[in-house]
């Protein structure tokens, strides 16, 4: 049997992206593929298109398992069921992180009683919770839509005079952590998806230190599920 390639993983494969749900609802015919419903391409990024189901026909395309609210990432070449429908996931790439991690941990409930001679223990509930680091990057940090203007609102002036006021801060978003983005065909893609608020942020700068901005965030919405997809030709 031959030997199979281990790639063992470094920071500069991880990769995240942010994003929001498009306003339309596609829904499935039994006809049409993904890309001719929604007139999408595949990301160049991510090389899918990213849906969110939000429900499920008889004769579904979307794999045994998932549910409402769960990630069917596409290649745009799948032919959607009747009463199949779905939002398309518009993601950015967050190009100014310098790290993101996210940690789950999981309550225990002593249930020891006074015969029991080891104490004994029942699972309780799982949180997570995100952190993103960034380097400020001018043009990228500052945008609208950017990172920094997911947790306050935004004020921009052009040189002439005109402004751009966005307010998107305290709104869920949806995130694409990736722990591995393949980079042939060989490779896999690994990445959780989940939906969060992005809180506690912290900005400012240090003499002699690239300035930084640094965010939390916590699940809303659906728990977060694990994606590990080989990668496909573009």
């Amino acid at each position: 049997m031959p030997e199979k390639n281990q790639k063992v993983l470094i920071g500069d494969d991880s990769m995240i992206f942010i994003g929001d749900l498009s306003e339309t609802e596609f829904e499935g015919d039994s006809d049409k593929t993904i890309t001719e419903i929604t007139s999408i391409e595949p990301s160049t990024e991510t090389n899918r298109i990213m849906c969110v189901i939000t429900a499920i026909g008889q004769d579904s395309i979307f794999p045994n398992g998932l549910i409402k609210g769960d990630l069917f990432p596409a290649l745009g070449t799948e032919v959607p069921g009747r009463g199949d429908k779905f939002h398309i996931l518009a993601l950015d790439h967050v190009a100014d992180s310098s790290s993101w991690s996210l940690g789950i941990t999981q309550t225990e409930i002593d249930v020891t009683r006074l015969n029991d001679k080891f104490r004994k223990y029942r699972l309780g509930k799982k949180d997570a919770q995100l952190s993103l680091s960034s380097i400020f990057t001018v043009g990228e940090s500052d945008r609208p839509g950017g990172i920094i203007n997911r947790s306050m609102k935004l004020v921009i002036q052009d040189k002439n005079g005109n402004y751009t006021v966005s307010d998107e801060a305290n709104r869920a978003l949806f995130m694409l952590g990736y722990v591995n983005k393949a980079a042939c065909l060989d490779e896999k893609d690994d990445f959780v998806f989940a939906q969060i608020y992005l809180f506690n942020t912290k900005l400012g700068g240090q003499s002699g230190s690239a300035q930084s901005y640094d965010a939390s965030g916590r699940l809303t919405g659906m728990d977060p599920v694990f994606y590990s997809l080989e990668a496909q030709e573009a």
